[in-house]
């Protein structure tokens, strides 16, 4: 995988937090990490979410994802997207490393 060009922007989850994004387009690659406890960095996946300036204000207007539960499940989604932007919503369950994710389209499609 390619490593993402720098500046990174890596959202950092509270447990039970909801946040809904826009995604007008996404590129999937790899970042390395320096975790702040000190131990020695790594290289982890992550899905960067472009998203529109009236959800992010700041440049840069993306999102870095690098949970890798929440990766995978991205994964299974956003490929088979036909047409963007779509709006997801994500919910955090947990604290970080065992942070867990409930993923959805808004709005859901019916089944």
């Amino acid at each position: 995988m390619v490593e993402l060009a720098k500046p990174y922007e890596i959202y950092e989850w509270r447990d039970g937090e909801t946040r809904e994004f826009t995604i007008l387009r996404y590129e999937e690659g790899e970042l390395e990490i320096h975790p702040r406890n000190g131990r020695e960095a790594k290289t982890v996946s992550v899905i960067r979410v472009h998203v529109p300036p009236e959800e992010k204000p700041e440049f840069p207007h993306y999102w870095d994802l690098t949970s890798a539960r929440l990766v995978a499940q991205l994964k299974g989604i956003l490929p088979g997207i036909r047409a963007l932007p779509i709006k997801i919503t994500v919910t955090a369950i947990g604290t970080a490393p065992r942070t867990h994710f409930s993923v959805s389209r808004v709005p859901e499609r019916p089944a």
